[in-house]
C-alpha cells in the first residue's frame, strides 16, 4: 500500500512535531521522583593465600579465587539499584578489615570499583585464616553502623590453622541481628596452595611441612598426636570447605550458596530476610524519551517503498 502525498506529508508534519516534542522533554524535564526499597550490603572478601588457589571458573576459564570473588561483587555492584548502599571489607588471620563503609552505589560506583580492582592478597597481615572469627568479627563490625548492612561474605572455608572438632569458636553476639549470605567460592578437589612473598611474588606452593596439619588443642596433647597423624596430612591442599562454610551458616542464621553463577541468586536471598528501609529516588527518564524520539525519526525517513507492496 502506498500512502497518499498529502496523507505522508501530514504524517511526516506530526512526527516532527513529536519529535521535537520529545527531545524538549528529554532536555528539559525534571527527574521523575519514586519510592523503592534498598538494603545497605557489606562486601567482605577472603585474601588468604588459599584463596590463590586457580580452580575457579570466570567466563569458562579457570582464575583464582580472589579474582572470581571480586568479579562476582562486581556483577552484583551493578546489579544493585540506586540508592543501595555498599561497603567493602577483606579478611585475613582471624579478623576482618572495613575499606569502605558503606556508601549510595551510583554516586560512589567509580570509588568502589577503584577499591574493589587493588584488592589482592599483598593487603594480608599474617598467614594465617580464621574463617569463624573473621565472620565474627565482620558481624562485630556492621553492627557499629548504622543502619547495619548485610553481610555477603565470599570465601573458601579453609581454615588455618585447622579447627578441633568439638573446640569449635563460639559466636557471643545475637544470632539474627546481622543478616548474610556466606558465598562458597572454589572447587571440590584439593590442590597445591600457591605460596606467595609479602609483595605477591610466587616463590612455590605450600609443601606437607609447612603448614599445621593438627588443631592447636591436639598439638599440645602428645596422647592425640599419634592418632590425629593416622587421619592424613593434607591441609597443604585446599578445595571448597562446603561441609565447614554451611555449618557456619547455620550457626549465624546466614544462607550459604556454592559458586552461583549469578549475584541475583544472592541478592534475591538478601532481600527476603535483610532489613529493607524506603530510599525516595530520581528517576533520569531522559534516555528514555530520547529512544523514542529516535524511532521516531528512523520511521520518518524509512524508504517508502517499504511500506509499498510488490506484486
Amino acid at each position: 500500500m502506498i500512502l497518499a502525498y498529502r496523507t505522508r506529508i501530514l504524517a511526516t508534519a506530526t512526527a516532527l512535531v513529536i519529535t521535537l516534542l520529545l527531545v524538549a522533554a528529554a532536555i528539559w524535564w525534571p527527574k521523575v521522583e519514586r519510592n523503592i526499597q534498598v538494603m545497605d550490603l557489606m562486601f567482605v572478601i577472603d585474601i588468604t593465600q588459599s584463596m590463590n588457589v586457580e580452580d575457579a571458573v570466570l567466563d569458562g576459564e579457570k582464575v583464582d579465587r580472589v579474582e572470581w570473588a571480586k568479579a562476582f561483587a562486581h556483577d552484583a555492584l551493578l546489579d544493585l539499584p540506586c540508592g543501595t548502599h555498599a561497603g567493602l571489607s577483606i579478611f585475613s588471620e582471624s579478623r576482618s578489615l572495613v575499606l569502605i563503609n558503606p556508601v549510595e552505589v551510583c554516586q560512589n560506583y567509580d570509588d568502589l570499583l577503584h577499591m574493589l580492582d587493588r584488592i589482592n592478597g599483598t593487603m594480608a597481615w599474617a598467614n594465617s585464616s580464621e574463617v569463624s572469627k573473621a565472620v565474627f568479627t565482620a558481624i562485630k563490625q556492621v553492627g557499629l553502623i548504622k543502619p547495619s548492612p548485610s553481610i555477603i561474605f565470599i570465601s573458601d572455608g579453609h581454615e588455618s590453622p585447622p579447627l578441633h572438632k568439638t573446640l569449635y569458636p563460639k559466636f557471643r553476639g545475637k544470632v539474627g541481628e546481622v543478616t548474610g549470605v556466606m558465598v562458597g567460592v572454589g572447587g571440590e578437589d584439593l590442590l597445591p596452595i600457591p605460596k606467595k612473598d609479602p609483595k605477591g611474588n610466587l616463590i612455590g606452593v605450600w609443601e606437607v611441612n609447612d603448614v599445621m596439619h593438627q588443631d592447636v588443642y591436639v598439638s599440645s596433647r602428645g596422647d592425640l598426636q599419634e592418632q590425629n597423624a593416622r587421619s592424613g596430612r593434607t591441609e597443604h591442599l585446599s578445595a571448597q570447605k562446603k561441609t565447614h562454610l554451611d555449618d557456619l551458616a547455620t550457626m549465624i542464621a546466614f544462607d550459604y550458596v556454592s559458586s552461583p553463577e549469578d549475584s541475583d541468586d544472592v541478592i534475591s536471598l538478601l532481600k527476603a530476610k535483610a532489613n529493607t528501609r524506603e530510599q525516595l529516588v530520581m528517576d533520569d527518564i531522559s534516555p528514555w524519551l530520547a529512544s523514542l524520539a529516535l524511532l521516531l525519526l528512523v520511521i520518518v525517513y524509512l524508504p517508502t517503498h517499504l511500506f509499498s507492496r510488490r506484486g
